[in-house]
């Protein structure tokens, strides 16, 4: 058994000194035969001008025939690129509120926690897209009280349930396109892309259990105990509810961020090379 597997890596090894072979004795009858005609001299140019054209058949055409076919992707690439960070910043418009109001002022004044940057991205002669900026950097602790307070105005369960459909939506994007064209992404890209969607699926698994877990508190309330106590229960239940979702959602922001910048760069700052063009608004 073991021998019969040995055979064919023995073969495979022959096969390249037969070629060598082959290839010296061709010339060692090429040149036997040009000294007997006294043509060594055409002999020498001949093989010089054999060497060079493949040469440049293995190298610069065939690099000339890889360079084109990059080219030809560029546009589709282009596309995927453009569709990756429109679900990022999709995303992130629904986990975040656009503005926040501004801590010790008592006027109706609100500070932006991101915002549409008056760029479009063209795609041919539409435009397609205008990317999110986000103010407020990930990391801060100013992010999670935005998220907080945004969970707050929307109410623990109606926020959770809102996240957790975003999330849904973005994570079906990004599988769907890396199923299907994940060949034609940079392995950069791939490999933050992946760990976005690994982010996304574990947020959603925590959102989920965080959820239950304010039911069951509540549940459990309205059966040992009285009407004002149940409610004070369910309002301590949805602040954790509250304060546990920032945090989940916290995590998904902060694990968009990294992709989001790439694709940015991509898609907006390479002058000249991309097929998307900058139009500033």
């Amino acid at each position: 058994m073991r021998g019969s597997e040995e055979e064919p890596k023995v073969r495979r090894h022959i096969g390249p000194f037969v070629v060598a072979a082959a290839l010296i004795v061709i010339l060692l009858v090429a040149f036997i035969l040009a000294r007997a005609q006294d043509k060594l001299p055409e002999l020498a140019l001949s093989l010089t001008i054999y060497i060079f054209a493949i040469t440049l058949a293995v190298f610069v055409i065939e690099r000339m025939v890889a360079w084109r076919e990059k080219r030809r992707w560029n546009a589709a690439k282009d596309w995927l690129y453009m569709i990756l960070l429109e679900t990022i910043d999709d995303l992130l418009k629904e986990l975040l509120p656009a503005a926040v109001p501004r801590e010790g002022v008592e006027t109706d004044e609100e500070a932006a926690v991101y915002e549409v940057v008056g760029e479009r991205i063209h795609f041919g002669e539409t435009i397609v897209y205008s990317p999110l900026q986000l103010l407020v950097s990930s990391g801060e602790k100013d992010l999670q009280s935005h998220i907080f307070w945004y969970a707050s105005e929307l109410g623990p369960q109606r926020y959770v349930e809102l996240a957790r459909t975003a999330m849904s939506d973005a994570r079906e994007q990004v599988r769907d396109i890396l199923a299907t064209s994940g060949e034609l992404l940079e392995a950069d890209i791939t490999f933050m892309v992946m760990s976005f969607d690994q982010a996304i699926a574990a947020a959603m698994r925590h959102l989920d259990s965080a959820a239950n877990m304010r039911n069951e508190k509540v549940e459990d309330s309205s059966y040992l105990d009285g009407e004002a106590s149940t409610m004070q229960r369910t309002r301590e239940a949805d602040q954790e509810l509250i304060f546990v979702s920032s945090i989940i959602v916290e995590s998904v922001v902060d694990s968009a961020i990294k992709p989001k910048a790439w694709l940015e760069d991509e898609l907006l700052n390479r002058e000249g090379q991309s097929s998307l063009r900058r139009l500033r608004g």
